[in-house]
């Protein structure tokens, strides 16, 4: 019996002994996935954050894309993979949108990861079809009432398709829904006229908007966006509710210790809040807050419940 229960312990303690090190401390390196193809908007971020990471933690931080499904397949790998802190997650809004748009994702953005930090905030913006005559929201409800009007997306779960639906349902719209594979093809059906608007972030629809290939009618953040001075805020027209950002975030699989989730938020705000940080954010037109973990964790709860409502209440 004594002998049994000192191999009893022996082993509890190599369990112990063996949690304690499955630490960020204790990797050789870190792997970060971005569950999107290279070149996307999320690269710039991460490879900023990875490059700055590894200088701190004296270790090698390396990006790996694994791209598909809309973001779904990283992900659902990083979920499912160690929880030790060798691999994280770097992604953005349709982390949450595609599951709620998709029952069998393969993962739960909330039970299976931990939020970490954002490293930036970009607010959406209305985009009207100069070549479907779309250049004011008057002319968008105007061309509703007299026969209906369409919407491009940058697909099903993308967070263009959630944000444009909740804009068109705060606006009265009742648009027929066209969904592409990505904000350019989306972008592309407004510029051909085929689309009559789309709802994409400021950030990846500039070039469109400067080039005169799209028109700004709409702006989904607080006041007039610097770059853009004549698109009105969408509480300036009388829908002070109507607001939506696309965010870019940092996550720990659900298995990574609160210390260390604690303890990359810390070196993420110390990399984001230096002057070099803030000229990064600014050049990429971009808002970074400085929350801790348990902030932005609150953020992703909120904000996933919403998303679950607009899909129980109906979504083309």
């Amino acid at each position: 019996m004594k002998t049994l229960f000192r191999t009893f312990a022996m082993a509890c303690a190599l369990a112990v002994a063996g949690t304690a090190q499955a630490d960020i401390a204790s990797q050789s390196k870190i792997e970060i996935v971005v569950p999107f193809n290279p070149g996307g908007s999320t690269d710039p971020f991460v490879r900023y954050l990875a490059d700055a990471l590894q200088q701190k933690l004296g270790k090698p931080v390396i990006v790996v894309n694994k791209p598909g499904a809309g973001g779904v397949v990283g992900t659902a790998e990083v979920a499912r993979g160690p929880g030790d802190g060798s691999v994280l997650l770097f992604s953005s809004s349709s982390f949450l949108t595609a599951p709620a748009a998709n029952a069998n994702a393969g993962y739960d953005p909330i039970k299976d990861f931990k939020a970490i930090s954002v490293l930036g905030f970009n607010e959406f913006m209305v985009i009207g079809s100069i070549s479907a005559g779309i250049t004011s929201l008057e002319d968008l409800f105007a061309k509703a009432q007299a026969g209906g009007v369409v919407m491009s997306t940058a697909g099903v779960g993308s967070s263009t398709h959630f944000v444009g639906t909740m804009v068109s349902n705060e606006l009265g719209l009742k648009p027929r829904v066209l969904h592409m594979k990505s904000s350019g093809e989306a972008m592309l059906e407004v510029i051909a006229g085929r689309a009559d608007y789309y709802v994409g972030s400021v950030g990846s629809s500039a070039p469109y908007l400067t080039d005169g290939q799209g028109v700004g009618i709409l702006y989904l953040g607080e006041g007039r966006r610097p770059e853009f001075p004549d698109v009105p805020a969408a509480a300036e027209k009388g829908y002070p509710e109507v607001e939506a950002s696309q965010w870019f975030g940092f996550f720990a699989p659900a298995g990574v210790s609160d210390e260390d989730v604690a303890m990359l938020n810390r070196l993420t705000a110390e990399i984001m809040l230096t002057d070099k940080g803030k000229e990064f954010t600014a050049s990429q037109s971009v808002r970074f807050e400085d929350w801790d973990a348990k902030a932005f964790q609150d953020y992703m709860n909120t904000e996933y419940a919403k998303w679950q409502a607009l899909v129980a209440a109906g979504m083309e």
